[in-house]
């Protein structure tokens, strides 16, 4: 019997049904990947790949599918299926640097370290939001890694240009009078150029890092970077910054340490304006293949060219937690700190603090091509000491807000608006201000 024997109506009817057969097909795929991430997220690797191995067949590919199931497999103990279904999510999907991580990773438990090695610098040369590298860096630290003959390390280079306007260049206060207690009240006039002033700016950047191995588990980090903004008008706060840094990293399967020398000028209208060199310290550690735990600490030694006064020995502890999503689509992260800031003059406490801060932020791939990102910080300091002329100590609140987008117009290229948003709340009116900067950021890449 062939179709013309049905009517029209009935074969309306039965492509209805082929669509609602097909929409639930569809909808239990999802439901299985969500029922297979479920186990995952609670440590139920073998019931995980239970569940997924059945629709292999059907499913090789969609690299969604194939990426969980050699995660699945992979921590559940069977190596080669996990390699197998994680080489052919990376062959469909070459830039997902995750699962290039995690084949990596699949290659490291065959005892192939050749294969391992060259997934992994891959997946570190793939571009990524700066916590989804931690977050694979995290992942591929399984890797203890031999020293490599002829092996020179991996240079990463960047330059950058960026212009935009900031409404308070000098970050100042907004007010042109005030009283002073310590003068019984009266009232005093700040000069206009002390004022808030905004202006249009703009800047260039260009730093350069190594990643050197040294021995099993063992690498050589060094950085240095420069920065500097010219102001349209306000050439007196034109401003120039040079910092490096120069350490080593030790990876002992999921846990990384390292630590690092420091150090950092700053000038302001040609002059010396301020010098610190210390060291940092940081530990991290895989709570899953998406997650990262991490407590930091850094100490460093200020020094102020114009007022010694206010030379200073800083120290922060703090932690930190990152985890990515869908793969690495989205990323969050947030760290919770302390500082103190301890003149080494006597009789200028005022010029000390302790402070408290928290950091939040976010990214997300919106198209293969653009990442939104958000970043809040809060943090409150309590100074020592009275304030002079003010009969009081300084107590500060400061909230700052940064939203923007990463466009990726070519390979290596970026291009970033955003905008942020300071205020600073202070009992002292001379540090309380607002100011707020947009600005555009091309970026080229080299490595």
């Amino acid at each position: 019997m062939n179709d013309s024997c049905f009517p029209v109506a009935s074969r309306a009817a039965a492509l209805a049904v082929l669509l609602l057969a097909g929409a639930q097909a569809a909808h239990a795929q999802d439901v299985l990947l969500d029922s297979a991430r479920s186990l995952m997220a609670r440590q139920q690797a073998q019931q995980a790949y239970d569940l997924l191995e059945p629709q292999e067949a059907q499913r090789a590919s969609d690299p969604a599918f194939s990426y969980l199931l050699g995660i699945a497999a992979l921590d559940a103990g069977h190596t080669t299926r996990a390699i197998f279904a994680l080489e052919r999510a990376v062959e469909i999907r070459p830039d997902d640097n995750l699962a290039r991580a995690e084949l990596a990773r699949a290659y490291l438990a065959a005892g192939e370290p050749a294969n391992a090695r060259t997934e992994l610098i891959q997946a570190r040369r793939g571009r990524m939001p700066a916590e989804a590298a931690a977050a694979i860096d995290r992942v591929l630290g399984s890797l203890e890694q031999e020293p490599l003959k002829g092996q020179t390390g991996a240079w990463r280079g960047y330059l950058e240009a960026y212009a935009g306007h900031d409404s308070n260049v000098n970050s100042a206060t907004a007010a042109g009078q005030f009283a002073l207690p310590a003068f019984g009240g009266i009232i005093f006039n700040l000069a206009a150029e002390n004022q808030q002033r905004g202006d249009a700016f703009a800047g260039l950047a260009a730093g350069v890092g190594l990643q050197q191995p040294l021995a099993a588990g063992w690498e050589l980090n060094g950085s240095l970077n420069a920065r500097g903004v010219h102001n349209r008008h306000a050439d007196e706060v034109d401003n120039r910054q040079l910092d490096g840094s120069l350490g080593v990293a030790y990876t002992r399967g999921a846990q990384v340490v390292s630590v690092a020398a420091q150090a950092n000028t700053y000038d302001i209208d040609n002059r010396r304006y301020r010098r610190a060199s210390g060291l940092s310290g940081q530990w991290q550690a895989s709570l899953s293949p998406a997650s990262q735990l991490s407590v930091f600490t850094q100490w460093s030694r200020l020094a102020y060219a114009a007022d010694a006064n206010r030379d200073a020995d800083r120290s922060v502890l703090g932690a930190g937690y990152a985890r990515v999503f869908n793969g690495g689509g989205q990323v969050a992260y947030a760290s919770l700190y302390r500082a103190r800031e301890k003149t080494r003059s006597s009789g200028f406490d005022n010029y000390g603090h302790q402070a408290t801060g928290l950091r939040l932020g976010a990214e997300a791939l919106i198209t293969p091509a653009t990442t939104a990102f958000t970043a809040v910080q809060y943090e409150t300091r309590r100074y020592g000491g009275s304030e002079p002329f003010f009969d009081t100590s300084r107590r500060d609140h400061q909230l700052d807000v940064t939203a923007g987008v990463h466009f990726v117009p070519a390979p290596d290229w970026r291009v970033s608006p955003q905008l942020s948003y300071v205020r600073a709340a202070s009992n002292v009116v001379l540090y309380g201000y607002r100011r707020t900067v947009w600005q555009i950021t091309l970026r080229r890449e080299f490595k």
